[in-house]
């Protein structure tokens, strides 16, 4: 049998929360999750907003070039596809507290990152709060798995990490990384219930 892990590492998007930018922006342009997905990862302004190298005016400027998205408040929009957490969540996260080291690495950005804790504080959620632009590194990398396994001092083999994009979960296996899928559709409570860590 797996020994139950020390630290619980939690993506946020499509595991506390739901997010679903990717659905909006697909359906408006008439194409798929992927392909959104693929304009995200083209984008050199992105790519640096979410590690924190670009500013917000920055990426707001290019958004709406990347999806043709129409002249609207491109922020409100941006931070509106980024719900409540799953029913249940914040509840179960503060049990687990108690048990575990809890911890969350997200790839975000200061937008998203302001939103959500308008909606719940991450700093008190979990013992340690990774944020991709704050670390100025971005999964799938290695050093954004690295960089926090360092700053929480702990071994790599008592964490166990769940997000819900398989490059994600690989790029967390190939740094030696116990890492598990999650149904973004429901988010992480029926998978901890099925591992009985709840």
């Amino acid at each position: 049998m797996t020994p139950k892990p020390k630290i619980l590492l939690f993506d946020l998007g499509g595991v506390i929360v739901p997010w679903v930018g990717m659905e909006a922006l697909a359906a408006h342009n008439n194409i798929t999750r992927a392909e959104v997905s693929d304009r995200f990862d083209a984008s050199e302004v992105f790519r640096a907003f979410e590690r924190g190298h670009a500013s917000e005016a920055d990426f707001i400027a290019e958004l709406p070039r990347m999806f043709d998205l129409p002249d609207t408040d491109i922020a409100a929009l941006w931070n509106s596809w980024v719900h409540e957490p799953y029913p249940g969540t914040l509840e179960v996260l503060a049990e687990l507290k108690t048990r575990f080291t809890t911890a969350c690495l997200s790839n975000t950005n200061s937008l998203h990152w302001a939103h959500l804790n308008r909606m719940f504080s991450t700093e008190k959620t979990f013992h340690h709060a990774f944020a991709s632009h704050e670390i100025r590194e971005a999964k799938p990398d290695a050093a954004s798995y690295l960089k926090p396994i360092e700053i929480m001092g702990c071994d790599i083999n008592d964490v166990w990490f769940f997000d819900d994009t398989e490059a994600n979960l690989k790029g967390a296996r190939a740094v030696g990384l116990t890492a598990f899928h999650v149904d973004r559709a429901v988010g992480v409570l029926p998978l901890l219930q099925e591992m009985t860590l709840i």
